[in-house]
């Protein structure tokens, strides 16, 4: 079974041609110029849909989609997200990871178990904690600096930390 990943979330109709007004969630727009097909999932629905044309505007990308003409053909894709093949992803640079990569990673701390990342808490410009759950349900924050991560291995689900005393202590 083929893992997708979204690169934009469609929002709104757009005219009168069956253009579509799409949230962008990838740091890579420029990518939408290499995609002939992608993938749209909709409350469960699932399309294949080939992209006519493209273009940005006031943030976010416009789509017209093949053979969806007019505002009423394209009704059903509205709120779906965008996707494409996971092995699609644009490539990072060493030491950056996908926030999708680093869902479900083990904390550890000298080889003992911390908890489990369950989700990214943005921080604006500052860059992003992760937000991780012990096995006891409480949560507690890292910093994704290297000061506190030594070693990422997203194959393992490994995220191997040094952390200040107290950060990961109970309340």
């Amino acid at each position: 079974m083929d893992r997708f990943v979204s690169i934009a979330r469609i929002v709104k109709k757009r005219g009168v041609r069956g253009e579509v007004a799409a949230e962008l969630l990838t740091d890579f727009p420029e990518r939408f110029s290499l995609l002939r097909k992608v993938h749209i999932s909709n409350s469960g629905k699932e399309y294949w849909e080939e992209l006519e044309k493209h273009w940005l505007h006031k943030g976010r990308v416009i789509l017209k989609f093949r053979g969806r003409d007019r505002p009423e053909e394209i009704q059903e894709l509205i709120g779906g997200d965008v996707q494409i093949p996971e092995d699609q992803r644009v490539l990072l640079p060493e030491d950056s990871y996908y926030h999708s990569d680093l869902l479900g990673c083990n904390i550890l701390e000298s080889g003992e178990f911390l908890g489990t990342v369950t989700g990214i808490f943005e921080t604006g410009a500052a860059g992003c904690n992760l937000v991780v759950t012990k096995r006891n349900g409480k949560e507690f924050m890292v910093p994704l600096v290297r000061k506190f991560i030594v070693r990422v291995d997203v194959e393992k689900k490994i995220i191997e930390v040094s952390l200040p005393p107290g950060l990961a202590t109970d309340l």
